[in-house]
């Protein structure tokens, strides 16, 4: 067995009001239907406010860190510095907010580091045990460049390993740097990414014991891949930066599919108590509270989370999970949680978990 014993999050120090930032983008372009099209995603995103490693979107017009010319598309290798230098800090920070880390580092056996928003070696694996002073044979391994949903994948991974090395701590990782990689492109898609994505992080501490008397059991994983939305969402690298491939239909793909998709694992929406659904954009998450007939209130957690932070990609749907086990922290033994995320290809990843 596989218990999840802990989440720490971490945002970075520069937080923008949505409005600001679309009015960054809008002085990016001297189209006026491209700034209309802004404003208009903007104001129906169900965003407040994101956060970003960088101060350009509303704090420093005279003193850019990146951007610093709004006509001018910055390098892959600028936003790849930027990555280096402010990645790890934040990974830090997530993970030192684990509640008494300090005391249990010591029995972490394996890390996995997740993101898709930066790359260099020696990585985020070997930084993070060099900085947390963990054991030098303490193995490791990185999920890249997988989107929205390699948290998930990243404990499933973690559930195997726990299941099959008795004693085993395993600490999960995700930072994404997404404000880093935002585009001066008029299409629809640019339009899409830079009024939707933001960074931060999130660490999960997976065990194959737990010290708790009521114990989060990991329970089972499921996937499924779209295949008819291989083309409506994707990642590519290049020259000037990572490039996101994001349409509107993907919330209508993911809504059309879910009955299917829980009537093939054999799960009953009537079967879960609790819902953590990674809020990949507004209208993905009124498509789904709308074809499983659920209220948005059974939502909350992946609503309040995109409302405050955005889309931070992989770290996401552990900023819902964490909030949704603070509700239902008084919840019966028995009572069953449901996480699902969304990612390239279309892919859906899945993780039943159950209060034991």
């Amino acid at each position: 067995m596989s218990y999840l014993i802990a989440i720490g999050t971490a945002l970075p120090d520069y937080c923008h009001k949505q409005q600001d930032i679309c009015s960054f983008f809008e002085k990016a372009t001297t189209d006026e239907n491209t700034r209309r099209k802004l404003r208009f995603i903007s104001e129906k995103s169900g965003i407040s406010e994101r956060y970003s490693v960088l101060n350009d979107f509303s704090l420093a017009e005279k003193n850019p860190a990146l951007f610093k010319n709004k006509l001018t598309v910055p390098s892959l290798s600028d936003r790849m510095a930027v990555y280096k230098e402010q990645a790890l800090n934040l990974a830090l920070k997530a993970i030192l907010n684990i509640t008494q880390f300090n005391d249990i580092k010591n029995s972490i056996s394996h890390i996995i580091t997740v993101t898709c928003t930066g790359l260099f070696a020696p990585g985020l694996d070997i930084d993070l045990v060099r900085e947390l002073y963990l054991s030098p044979t303490v193995q490791r391994s990185s999920i890249n460049f997988m989107g929205c949903n390699a948290a998930i994948l990243a404990l499933n991974a973690a559930n195997n390993i726990c299941n099959t090395h008795p004693n085993s701590k395993v600490l999960v990782v995700c930072v994404e740097l997404c404000t880093i990689h935002f585009q001066n492109n008029d299409t629809d898609d640019f339009i899409l990414a830079n009024t939707l994505f933001a960074d931060g992080a999130a660490a999960v501490l997976i065990g194959s014991q737990s010290l708790e008397e009521k114990k989060v059991k990991i329970h089972s994983f499921n996937s499924l891949i779209i295949d008819k939305g291989k083309n409506d969402m994707a990642w590519n690298i290049s020259e000037t930066g990572f490039i996101m491939n994001l349409t509107s239909y993907v919330s209508a793909l993911i809504s059309s599919n879910m009955h299917a998709f829980l009537k093939g694992i054999d799960l009953e929406k009537e079967a879960i108590d609790y819902w953590a659904i990674h809020p990949g954009g507004k209208k993905i998450i009124d498509d789904f509270a709308s074809v499983l007939e659920l209220k948005n209130s059974e939502l909350q957690a992946s609503y309040d989370v995109l409302n405050s932070y955005g889309n931070m990609s992989s770290p996401t749907v552990l900023f819902v999970l964490k909030q949704v086990l603070q509700v239902s922290g008084n919840a019966p033994i028995g009572s069953k949680l449901f996480s699902a995320a969304f990612g390239p290809g279309l892919s859906i990843e899945t993780m039943q978990l159950q209060y034991v």
